[in-house]
């Protein structure tokens, strides 16, 4: 159990679960900081990081003492780490995820993610990747949606379902589904959450790099999801410097009285 203390640690805030989380999980997109950040930022911020990304195809031009030292301080600090699934989709299309796999596992990631962003793959075929990395031992996030098209939602919840019975741990909800043309997709949040474990579901936010999307859209979908979801809802994509502001808007201390369990709310604003 942690032993994580604060500062001002006699006024009340709502409860949340200290690591090991099993709900209200948050990832970090990591998009190739140097150790000496890294480290500053873990002993400020790694009881709100859950899971840590090495986004899209970093992790093949890092130099690898540094990226085995990077994932080595992660799993020292209870974070589990992950390449991100676009590096997957490049193996299978070379016919090599086998040994993607074995290369992850031997520098030192706990675990991997399964997409089919770009790539075309059968369900069979996810299932089979799945499959495959659960019996190496990893912790796998299966990945739903596409990064050039918008799924409907019967095909969408039928991906989810899939991955789940495939074996992945998680699945991550592709943010370029989630929020088409800037516009949340609630009805498909809505079916999602009736339909499947919360605990199993991570919502992705929209990364700013993105064309069209501001860190105000961002911060705005992250209290959407927070205020309909509850403060327990799982996130992906948060920046380093997004920690602490998801933590305010986890317990409503972020400036919006709509939080129902907010601080705000307890305070008797």
């Amino acid at each position: 159990m942690s032993t994580y203390q604060t500062a001002f640690a006699d006024f009340p805030m709502p409860e949340r679960q200290l690591k090991p989380r099993t709900r209200g999980l948050s990832m970090m997109i990591d998009w190739g900081m140097g150790l000496q950040r890294q480290a500053d930022l873990l002993d400020s911020t790694s009881q709100w990081i859950d899971f840590a990304k090495i986004a899209a195809g970093i992790a093949r031009f890092m130099p690898r003492a540094v990226l085995a030292d990077k994932l080595e301080h992660y799993r020292a600090h209870g974070i589990s780490t992950s390449p991100g699934g676009l590096f997957a989709e490049v193996a299978m299309k070379m016919r090599r995820f086998e040994d993607y796999v074995a290369q992850a596992m031997d520098v030192g990631f706990t675990g991997i993610e399964i997409s089919d962003n770009l790539l075309d793959m059968t369900l069979a075929e996810k299932a089979a990747a799945i499959r495959h990395a659960k019996s190496r031992g990893l912790k796998v996030f299966g990945e739903v949606g596409r990064k050039d098209a918008v799924q409907d939602a019967a095909a969408f919840l039928a991906d989810v379902a899939n991955c789940l019975d495939s074996g992945a741990d998680w699945i991550f909800l592709e943010a370029s589904e989630l929020y088409a043309e800037g516009v949340i997709r609630q009805d498909l949040i809505a079916k999602l959450a009736e339909r499947f474990p919360a605990e199993r579901l991570i919502y992705e936010l929209p990364v700013v790099i993105i064309p069209g999307i501001s860190r105000d859209f961002k911060h705005q979908t992250a209290t959407w999801l927070v205020r309909e979801l509850g403060t327990d809802v799982n996130l992906a994509n948060l920046e380093w410097d997004e920690l602490y502001i998801t933590e305010l808007v986890r317990r409503g201390f972020a400036g919006d009285k709509s939080h129902p369990q907010g601080v705000y709310r307890m305070a008797g604003f």
